[in-house]
């Protein structure tokens, strides 16, 4: 496994230096590392000493009777001072070359396989002193070092290329290799199967991800691909790719270059169909709802205005009456044989009074009967509040409630819709003259109240009727529960929902000494708190 594995540039940097020395310190003409690669041996690193006989890359046959060859095969250092004087070396290869003297010693990788051998040869003879062979075998280890750490290197780079073709191959996310030139060289089968390609087309080489990216999305690639040349993190990013059949899909996508090359990526794509598909669904869900509270809203209103028809009529039968009187009045002062002008003006001008008055009643009810979008305004809660009690004072009257308002000055406006407010109070204020109207003999009051607090208002309606018992309070808020013989028991659940989608709470408590207290939170405009 290791004999085929690459030495890196900056190790055999270091190992040129070290030759390069060795020839040096014991003034030889060659100082070697030689790399076993059978059935050869190499040159794999030549000290640049003058009169140095060997070349890099440099290689010979096995079984030829070198120096090298022995030390390898004995695993134990060498040294023939003067091949010539010796008879096992006379025949070696080296003395061709002039090297009649040798010292080597072997080198191993981690696991016990030869690499190959360190070594000096000399032109003359030479006994090479203890203290060059201690040199050499503390170089051999720092070369062992080295191979220990690029085999510890190799093995880290397999288990990760292993758990990279694992996730490849499980096919959880589309995964392709490509170029800076917009192709495709390597993709996994989710990736295929995401763009309706196959491994024909694949191997044919007409993916491009630059044809399948549609033109709209043409700049934020482009800017990935800068970001990337720049060595700058690219985020994981949504798009879309045109399929084999044109048809267009939405993928998240997550791009990074391959290390140890400038112009090529890996991309991970998650195919999103499903999750745009929920998504939409849930949208148009959330639509459908909000249609139908909108119509539960506005069936509510009319609902609770007709309890009020009575009372709208006799508010808009007091002013008509009051126009007619001053009309008559005016009438009256003009046909005079003296007409007295100025006093029929007043007449007249208060009947325009009434007239302007029956037509806020009329606007206000019709405000509330019409089915419109909900838009949301910056609002003066106390405003809306008194035209509801002013819509609601007919009923009021008829059943004997009195009626406290204590609206706090200087409120901060809210961001709301003046008519879902309006049906809050609307609802709010029929339920406590409702709930009144079931006692006899007691004083019928309605405290109507708003307050500042932090950064919301609060507005509370307390009653003095016979209250809600704590069973009651928990469960007044639930759709279809009321108290009462007649009803949906929609009106507190909607008037909730109202509430809460301004971003308010809306809660039910005992009112001390007796009766409910419902209250209610709007939060302060954004645009008040700035």
């Amino acid at each position: 496994m290791f004999n085929s594995m690459q030495i890196p540039a900056e190790v055999m940097g270091k190992w040129q230096e070290i030759v390069d020395l060795l020839a040096d310190i014991l003034s030889v003409p060659s100082a070697l590392i030689m790399r076993v690669e059978p059935p050869n041996i190499k040159v794999f690193v030549s000290s640049e000493s003058k009169g140095n006989p060997y070349e890099p890359d440099e290689a010979a046959c096995l079984n030829t009777g070198l120096y090298c060859e022995t030390v390898m095969n004995t695993r134990r250092p060498l040294m023939v001072p003067d091949a010539l004087q010796d008879e096992a070396w006379k025949s070696n290869p080296d003395i061709k070359l002039g090297m009649i003297s040798y010292l080597g010693v072997p080198i191993s990788w981690p696991d016990g396989q030869i690499f190959g051998t360190i070594c000096v040869l000399d032109r003359k003879s030479n006994k090479y002193s203890e203290l060059y062979l201690r040199l050499l075998l503390q170089w051999r280890d720092v070369l062992q070092a080295d191979l220990r750490s690029i085999a510890t290197m190799q093995r880290e780079i397999e288990q990760r290329e292993a758990k990279i073709r694992r996730l490849v191959d499980a096919n959880i996310i589309g995964i392709i290799i490509w170029n800076m030139e917009g192709q495709i060289l390597d993709a996994n089968s989710e990736f295929l199967r995401i763009v309706g390609y196959d491994q024909h087309d694949l191997l044919s080489g007409r993916m491009s991800w630059a044809d399948m990216t549609p033109p709209e999305w043409r700049d934020r690639t482009a800017m990935t691909i800068s970001e990337l040349k720049n060595k700058r993190p690219v985020k994981p990013f949504e798009k879309e790719y045109i399929r084999k059949d044109g048809s267009r899909i939405p993928v998240l996508i997550g791009v990074a270059s391959l290390e140890g090359t400038e112009d090529q990526g890996v991309a991970f794509v998650l195919d999103l169909t499903e999750r745009k598909r929920a998504e939409a669904e849930a949208r148009e869900s959330e639509r459908r709802f909000r249609n139908m509270q909108m119509e539960l809203a506005h069936a509510n209103r009319l609902a609770t205005l007709g309890q009020l028809t009575a009372s709208i009529a006799h508010e808009v039968k007091q002013p008509i009456t009051a126009a007619l009187l001053n009309t008559q009045t005016a009438q009256r002062l003009l046909t005079r044989p003296q007409p007295d002008v100025e006093k029929a003006k007043k007449a007249i001008d208060r009947a325009v009074l009434n007239g302007m008055r029956i037509a806020e009643v009329v606007d206000r009810t019709h405000a509330l009967v019409r089915k419109e979008p909900v838009r949301k305004d910056r609002l003066e809660i106390n405003e809306a509040i008194s035209e509801v009690i002013g819509l609601t004072r007919g009923e009021v009257l008829k059943n004997g409630v009195q009626v406290r308002t204590h609206l706090a000055e200087g409120l901060p406006v809210i961001q709301g819709s003046r008519v879902q407010i309006q049906q809050v109070m609307l609802n709010l204020i029929i339920n406590a003259v409702e709930a009144m109207g079931q006692i006899s003999d007691d004083r019928r009051e309605l405290l109507i109240s708003t307050q500042a607090e932090a950064d919301r208002v609060l507005v509370a309606v307390r009653d003095s009727g016979p209250g809600l018992s704590d069973g009651a309070i928990e469960r007044a808020f639930e759709a279809f529960y009321t108290t009462k013989s007649s009803g949906l028991g929609m009106g507190l659940s909607i008037c909730r929902s109202i509430v809460e989608d301004h971003g308010g709470q809306l809660w039910a408590t005992a009112n001390v000494p007796k009766g409910a207290a419902f209250q209610f939170t709007v939060p302060v405009s954004s645009d008040y708190q700035d």
